[in-house]
């Protein structure tokens, strides 16, 4: 009996003590629970925490701004009865396929109007530049172009039919808004201690708004192509050597230059019948650029030679027939009509007269080298550069085959760029410019993808262009100004010849333009 009761007792007395220590260990697993809960709640905010000041870090680093365009051009163009003068381009060399008389002015008109006149044309762009200095060594740049139109029925192009839609079978009214990544590179320097500090660039190049078409903009260049040379879009690689140290001369730079030209959006750009010309050229170019010791000015002198290699061509599409847009649409392949080469030198100086004046010179020589290959933009057919016809009826292109199709540029040639800007210093702020340039009957360079409407610098003949530049605010400003464009050869920006063997032929034709353009800088 007494055994028993010690036996329960000593029972109880251990079911007392376990239990006592399973409320003890329930009570450290509810402790250790809610230290997990709370290790987890600090890591959670902790892990906000580090990624906010991560974003604030690059974003930082990240800055933004913003040129918001505004542009009005009223434009006409007149070929001085030129129209009338080819009418033997349009004898009809087949009897019986269908053209009168009638048909052949209404195609001698078409082709070449004697006299256009455009209603006013207003145009808008957006461009976005993204700048990061990531590290010492690293920082990248890029810049988004978003650009629109309202002229849906005509187009500054005065080769291009009266409606966009006759001219390429994918082209509408409604696309005439654009977005675009015109740059995105990064640059890496090393040896910054070196004899030759070096910059590497790689991805969509700096390769346009460069000197000196930056002067009527009133910005600092943005290429480092001269805008003579090259202006167009290239994604590739630079190479930058800074040589001041061992030429003891200031601000002197070696670049060399490897890439490929491409064509940006071309719903956006309403003004420019042949971008797609320069679209897979094969760039390569060396120049050298340093600060003469003049006078004690601020300037920039450069040389350099650019090769543009393996320029293709794509039969000229018109026409919007049944017919014709069938054989649009079934071409397909460029020819590889040769290389150009451009070679060129020049100089920009500012801040001379107390400040008052800037003013620049650049002159350029280009040099074709032909394969042989031949295109022609006057019938859509390649075969022998020869007139065809398309759908039965013969194509109003007559006149196109004398002057747009054949080989390669044959001959070397040449034009010249130059201007003036002057800051009245008034309490107004006004600046007045004027620009001019010329090329001859060969002259050809990359220039289709320039931001000038009018790709000014490939004419041949004479361009003057006046402008007066009147700030609004700090971030505003407007230019007003008159562009004339004397075109004395046929051709300008292409870069093949004619059927005939030569280069280009005599025109006689002025374009003008009056224009109002305003922008805004955040």
């Amino acid at each position: 009996m007494k055994l028993s009761t010690i036996t329960i007792s000593l029972l109880l007395a251990g079911s007392t003590l376990f239990a006592g220590e399973l409320e003890d260990l329930k009570a450290q697993m509810n402790l250790i629970q809610e230290k997990l809960e709370k290790a987890e709640k600090d890591r959670a905010e902790l892990w906000e925490v580090s990624e906010k000041v991560e974003t604030k870090a690059f974003s930082n680093k990240l800055s933004w701004s913003a040129d918001l365009g505004f542009r009005v051009d009223s434009f006409s163009f007149d070929n001085n009865g030129m129209g009338n003068n080819i009418g033997t381009q349009f004898v009809d060399p087949v009897p019986g396929d269908g053209l009168t008389t009638a048909d052949k002015a209404a195609a001698r008109e078409y082709a070449f109007p004697q006299e256009k006149k455009w209603d006013p044309h207003y145009s808008g762009s957006l461009k976005l530049d993204a700048k990061a200095q990531f590290t010492n060594d690293t920082s990248f740049n890029g810049r988004m172009i978003i650009n629109w139109s309202s002229q849906n029925e005509q187009r500054l192009c005065i080769l291009s039919p009266q409606n966009i839609g006759d001219e390429l079978p994918s082209a509408s009214s409604t696309k005439f808004r654009a977005i675009d990544l015109d740059r995105a590179y990064f640059d890496y320097k090393f040896n910054k201690d070196g004899a030759v500090p070096m910059i590497a660039s790689l991805g969509i190049l700096p390769t346009t708004g460069g000197l000196s078409l930056n002067m009527m903009e009133d910005k600092p260049r943005k290429s480092v192509f001269p805008s003579i040379m090259f202006e167009s879009n290239v994604q590739g690689a630079i190479l930058t050597g800074d040589l001041s140290k061992v030429t003891g001369m200031d601000k002197t730079y070696l670049r060399a230059i490897y890439g490929k030209a491409f064509t940006l959006n071309d719903d956006g750009y309403y003004y420019q019948c042949n971008r797609e010309n320069i679209q897979n050229i094969n760039v390569m170019g060396l120049f050298l650029e340093t600060e003469l010791p003049l006078f004690g000015v601020e300037n920039t002198f450069w040389i350099g030679i650019n090769k543009n290699a393996d320029i293709k061509a794509t039969p000229f599409l018109f026409g919007s027939s049944t017919a014709n847009v069938l054989y649009n649409t079934s071409i397909v392949t460029q020819k590889n009509l040769g290389d150009i080469t451009n070679y060129g030198f020049g100089i920009e100086a500012t801040s001379m007269a107390d400040g008052k004046l800037d003013a620049f010179f650049h002159y350029a020589i280009s040099d074709p080298d032909s394969n042989g290959e031949c295109v022609n933009y006057s019938t859509n057919a390649l075969t022998n550069c020869a007139s065809s016809t398309i759908g039965n009826v013969r194509n109003p292109g007559g006149y196109y085959e004398s002057i747009a199709g054949g080989t390669l540029l044959q001959d070397n040639g040449s034009a010249l760029y130059l201007g003036v800007k002057y800051d009245t210093k008034s309490s107004w702020e006004t600046k007045l410019g004027y620009e001019f340039n010329m090329g001859d009957e060969s002259w050809w360079s990359a220039t289709q993808g320039s931001e000038d409407p009018f790709n000014k610098l490939a004419t041949r003949g004479t361009v003057h262009e006046a402008y007066v530049i009147q700030p609004i605010t700090n971030n505003i400003s407007a230019r007003f100004g008159y562009l004339r464009i004397q075109s004395d050869y046929t051709g300008t920006g292409l870069h093949f010849g004619t059927t005939t063997g030569a280069d280009s032929l005599k025109q006689d034709s002025v374009q003008e333009n009056f224009y109002l353009k305003v922008n805004a800088f955040f």
